[in-house]
């Protein structure tokens, strides 16, 4: 066996190269997620998990990897790893990600754009490309408790790419669209820490009065390509065929014809010189169309949400922000709203039992001098009512984490707020989240942060979802095929798990554990840089040797991330 000294400085080389000291999210951690026993379906209104049991999603955004940086954009600013500990810590049980169709597209084909290098303060995403850099997040995402939701924000990676209003975009057809959202969901089917896809970011007009119908996102039972609900039902239908234990999210559009029928070339909205023909909302959040034509899944149909978009006057002042609104009390001000805009735009569905809704950005700026910040800080505490009234079937992510949402501000800050270790010049905004996010964030009876996973607390203030219920459970979690849960690291005090003797070692697992992940490819590669002299398995060649020429090199390494990519389902050896 390998002496326990060597193993243990390998443990602490190895947590020092993923983890930047004094964040310490894998060494607090000590339970290990397993893959597949996350998986939440709907029954009702309600979301539940394997047991029956009864769920609430309450999380945020954190957005860059849509962008062209390729990756979330606080990291120019601090240690990420760090920023995703006090998320956890926070109590924020999901984050939504988004990202862009031809990123996807790109992984699908074996090609990797590098995001842009912050190792500068962070070391450990030194030289990862944004395949690479993703699957980092989602294993540290993993490691404290906190699910994810994938959306495609847009079709481009352009940090203004969601102002399109269309799900396809000049070579980014809806073919490509929809294959790259079956490949990802094929990848991940086997780990449940992105328990869910949101098909499409705000499908919407275009810009001005007189809206195009062919360059509109529609909502009816039409061939025509700009068909939001036929494209988001064909997309789900075609996820469902390789991953049906995943959740899809199905946001509405932002106008919708009063009869009912699309039957203008174009139309004019204008307050002067229009119709008045149309109902709009914000992108994204107009679901008035699921009443006459609903999303269909089949026998999928309970792993559909709706999900629609909602804001406050700083990102546009509404109609409904206007007249009495203005100094009426919370409590009409919040009847306005409904009567105006949520409940014929999308809270009906809750109502009536249709589905349960996700409000996937609400959200706004909290400091300030702008003249309309009182009438939006009345917005959202109208919302964060809502939502807390509506709990279990009105589920939320607010926009947003980042410091860089100009519109709305961020959960991060570098005004008013409490610093962290590790955030650099970064704070965390205590206005926005002790008075908007806090009270309606999921806890247990006990005040704990309640996560979404069995097996890992949320953060270090949160606990884990209960094993076991009252409710037999609907759906079978699928067997993996080759799990991809990163083993998570150990403070390195002991030896836990017997070295595997020499036969029992196989190529690739050079940590020894039975498995080949990301910790065995960061091992390699600090073998490689001379960081180690030794691997933990058994017999080094046995376990590095990739390409059978009784040598451990960059050919290696290089098998190995084809490996871990999902290039290769074997070695040569």
């Amino acid at each position: 066996m390998k002496k326990p000294i060597i193993f243990s400085t390998i443990l602490v080389t190895l947590a020092t190269l993923l983890i930047t000291p004094g964040t310490q999210i894998s060494a607090e951690t000590t339970a290990v997620a397993e893959p597949n026993d996350d998986w939440l379906h709907v029954e009702g209104n309600n979301i539940v998990d394997k047991y029956g049991n009864k769920v609430w999603i309450t999380g945020a955004n954190w957005f860059g990897f849509n962008c062209r940086e390729m990756m979330f954009l606080d990291s120019y600013h601090s240690d990420i790893l760090a920023d995703i500990k006090i998320v956890a810590d926070k109590g924020i049980n999901v984050v939504r990600i988004p990202i862009a169709t031809d990123l996807l597209y790109s992984w699908s084909k074996g090609q990797y754009p590098m995001s842009t290098d912050t190792s500068f303060n962070n070391e450990a995403l030194e030289g990862l490309n944004s395949f690479e850099l993703f699957n980092f997040m989602l294993e540290n995402f993993k490691k404290v408790g906190i699910k994810v939701i994938l959306d495609v924000h847009g079709a481009t990676t352009d940090n203004q790419g969601h102002i399109y209003p269309l799900w396809y975009n000049g070579t980014i057809t809806e073919e490509i669209f929809k294959s790259a959202w079956v490949w990802v969901a094929n990848y991940y089917k086997n780990d449940d820490t992105i328990i869910g896809f949101d098909l499409k970011n705000e499908p919407h007009t275009n810009t001005g009065n007189v809206k195009m119908k062919a360059s509109c996102a529609i909502w009816d039972d039409s061939n025509d390509p700009n068909n939001w609900k036929r494209a988001a039902q064909e997309t789900a239908l075609a996820i469902m065929k390789v991953h049906p234990n995943a959740l899809i999210f199905v946001e509405g559009v932002e106008m919708y014809p009063k009869d009912g029928k699309w039957d203008d070339a174009t139309f004019d909205t204008s307050p002067w010189t229009g119709n008045n023909d149309y109902y709009g909302n914000w992108w994204g959040g107009n679901l008035r169309g699921v009443k006459d034509y609903p999303i269909d899944l089949g026998e999928h149909q309970d792993q559909l949400v709706y999900s629609p978009h909602d804001y406050g006057p700083l990102v546009y002042e509404q109609s409904w922000f206007t007249g009495n609104f203005v100094t009426a009390d919370d409590e009409t001000a919040q009847e306005i709203l409904y009567d105006q805009c949520w409940r014929d735009n999308w809270a009906y569905l809750m109502e009536n039992g249709t589905s349960p809704l996700l409000i996937g950005e609400w959200g706004g700026i909290t400091e300030g001098g702008d003249k309309l910040l009182s009438t939006n800080l009345k917005y959202l505490r109208c919302m964060r009512n809502y939502i807390s009234q509506n709990k279990y079937k009105m589920h939320h992510t607010l926009w947003c984490i980042n410091i860089d949402s100009a519109d709305t501000g961020g959960l991060f800050t570098r005004g008013e707020g409490t610093p962290f270790e590790g955030g650099r010049d970064l704070k965390w905004n205590d206005n926005k989240y002790d008075n908007y996010l806090l009270p309606v964030l999921w806890k247990n009876e006990d005040g704990k942060f309640q996560g979404l996973d069995h097996k890992v607390p949320l953060g270090c203030n949160g606990v884990t979802l209960p094993e076991g219920g009252s409710t037999t459970p609907t759906k079978t979690p699928a067997t993996p095929t080759k799990s991809i849960t990163p083993t998570s690291i150990v403070t390195p005090t002991a030896i836990v798990t017997p070295t595997p003797t020499a036969s029992d070692v196989k190529p690739g697992d050079v940590d020894g554990n039975g498995s080949i992940n990301s910790i065995d490819f960061a091992l390699m590669r600090n073998y490689l840089l001379g960081n180690l002299k030794d691997f933990p398995a058994e017999d080094d060649i046995k376990a590095g040797d990739l390409n059978g020429d009784k040598s451990i090199n960059s050919l290696d390494f290089a098998i190995m991330r084809m490996y871990l990519l999902g290039m290769i389902t074997k070695f040569s050896v």
